[in-house]
């Protein structure tokens, strides 16, 4: 393919560590166990590496280890169904995540 001088061009950050060819087969798969779980560009690379991340790490830590503490029997309320996609270029997420919260 070739970019001429001038054409438009889009990189979505959404494709980013979807590569079946680098993390397998199950690259759409969230994986939080996957072997190649730390070679991402979430937080961008080298000069452009986000200077948030270490503090978005944390929050999450945080914010994950409040959630189950406060609510132990936290339970996905539609474990069967497969989680409708966020329609978004631009994050990854679902539309909506129904939890049992005292399962």
């Amino acid at each position: 393919m070739v970019v001429a001088a001038g054409d438009a061009i889009l990189v979505s950050p959404a494709g980013a560590g979807r590569d079946p060819e680098v993390h397998g087969r199950n690259a759409d798969v969230f994986d939080v166990t996957r072997g190649t779980r730390r070679t991402h560009l979430t937080f961008g690379h080298g000069v452009h590496h986000c200077l948030g991340a270490p503090l978005a790490r944390m929050e999450a830590v945080v914010a994950l280890e409040a959630l189950f503490r406060r609510f132990p029997g936290l339970r996905l309320a539609e474990p069967e169904q497969p989680l409708a996609p966020l329609p978004s270029f631009l994050s990854n997420g679902h539309l909506r995540l129904p939890v049992l919260l005292h399962a």
